[in-house]
């Protein structure tokens, strides 16, 4: 543990300790822009980190000792099943479901498998860890990780440069929703934090990314698929102090009405694209539905993966990555094509415009 956390955590947050303890968590909930190539791109913009769970069902799959078809990384984790029955909290994960706006195709296409997190069990078995752990006890998780973030903002102010926090790196969170999820802060810890980062908290139950948001040069962002309304919608999490960006699923049968809906009261959408490598991506996508129509203009959503930085109401374009394991029959209807005639969808069409 590093020597400010220590002490910080020696003043107070027993239960985050005891809940690190218990999962076998590092200090590091977070991951760094220095070991994700994606955030590495940003540098210039500002210092990044996200936060990885499994995602949506694979945790069940994970702690369910049957035999799987798929790749490794997507079947059954022997050390997660032991570490879930030892923790009690093999029934929570059989019954959760971090994406509870996912498609067919977002799940068999999900980035939670892509890159060096597809090569192995290592990694995904981490995830499931922090899930675990949030499932366990979300207010000390979310504790935990606002310590984690603490550090990360601390050198980024030493920097001179602003800290972009994600997380929903690989799912939507807990239940409740982030925005909804207390954190709460006695008045001798906000002490301690000031003293150890020189930070200023607000005692009480403010959620983590509310706390976020209240830090000088702290960006907090993130994709999600939810509805623009109700209490887990994106008016909702942009109320809290997120700056959010729909997610786009091609394959989902609201698919344009979400997108003209979230365009419509003022955000960006993130649209997977089957683009080769090295394509240019288009200038433009027209979404079609009844008698409603836009046409969006794009930025490339693989230069950086700082949303916060884009303008509202563009088109972000994601080429889309291959995970490990996916079957083509499914992930493929998730992205739209490469191509610039009109797309068919459930409700309507897409245009992308070069």
């Amino acid at each position: 543990m590093p020597a400010t956390l220590s002490r910080v955590a020696g003043v107070a947050f027993a239960d985050t300790r005891e809940l690190r303890a218990r999962f076998d968590l590092p200090a590091d909930l977070l991951t760094a822009d220095r070991a994700n190539a994606k955030l590495a791109k940003g540098a210039a913009l500002g210092r990044a980190v996200i936060l990885h769970h499994l995602p949506a069902a694979s945790l069940a799959q994970a702690i369910r000792p049957a035999e799987l078809p798929g790749a490794a990384c997507r079947g059954h984790l022997p050390a997660v099943l032991d570490l879930a029955e030892r923790t009690g909290t093999s029934a929570a994960a059989l019954a959760h479901n971090g994406c509870p706006w996912a498609t067919a195709g977002c799940s068999e296409a999900c980035l939670a498998w892509a890159g060096r997190a597809g090569m192995g069990a290592t990694i995904p078995a981490a995830r499931a860890r922090r899930t675990l752990a949030m499932l366990a006890d979300p207010q000390a998780y979310a504790r935990a990780v606002l310590l984690d973030a603490l550090r990360h903002w601390r050198r980024a102010q030493a920097e001179g440069l602003p800290l972009a926090v994600r997380l929903r790196g690989t799912d939507e969170g807990p239940a409740v929703g982030w925005h909804r999820l207390p954190c709460p802060i006695t008045r001798a810890e906000a002490e301690a934090v000031a003293d150890a980062y020189g930070a200023e908290l607000a005692p009480g139950a403010l959620p983590l990314p509310q706390r976020l948001a209240a830090l000088p040069g702290c960006r907090p962002y993130d994709y999600s698929a939810a509805p623009v309304g109700g209490p887990l919608g994106l008016d909702a999490q942009r109320a809290a102090g997120v700056d959010i960006t729909s997610s786009f699923k091609a394959d989902r049968v609201t698919a344009v009405r979400d997108a003209l809906a979230a365009l419509g009261a003022g955000f960006r959408l993130a649209v997977p694209v089957d683009l080769p490598r090295g394509a240019a991506i288009p200038s433009a996508l027209i979404l079609v539905r009844g008698g409603g129509s836009a046409r969006v203009a794009t930025v490339d959503g693989d230069a950086t993966d700082h949303r916060w930085a884009d303008p509202q109401g563009v088109a972000v374009i994601l080429r889309t990555k291959r995970s490990a394991g996916a079957r083509a029959e499914l992930a493929d209807p998730f992205s739209l094509a490469p191509h610039d005639r009109p797309q068919a969808l459930a409700d309507g069409s897409a245009r992308l415009v070069w």
